[in-house]
């Protein structure tokens, strides 16, 4: 996560439309108005403290993607 100032070519989403909550940017992505109704997910931030949640969020982001990531790279080496 990074407080510095972006300019507005940064902030021009490459794919997004007015009903889309999330924005993919060339360096960033912004997410606005976004539910997740999946339990596990909340159950998981809530035991986390309110002042670390995002930085939660985003580092289960993180593992994620690079979860996925490797089973892709996986199922390649074997299709």
């Amino acid at each position: 996560m990074s407080l510095t100032s972006k300019t507005n070519d940064d902030l021009t989403p490459i794919a997004a439309s007015a009903e889309q909550p999330v924005d993919v940017l060339p360096t960033s992505m912004r997410i606005h108005e976004l539910l997740i109704e999946r339990p596990a997910v909340v159950a998981y931030l809530q035991t986390i403290p309110a002042e670390k949640q995002t930085l939660a969020l985003v580092h289960a982001l993180e593992v994620g993607v690079t979860e996925l990531v490797a089973r892709r790279e996986r199922f390649k080496k074997t299709a």
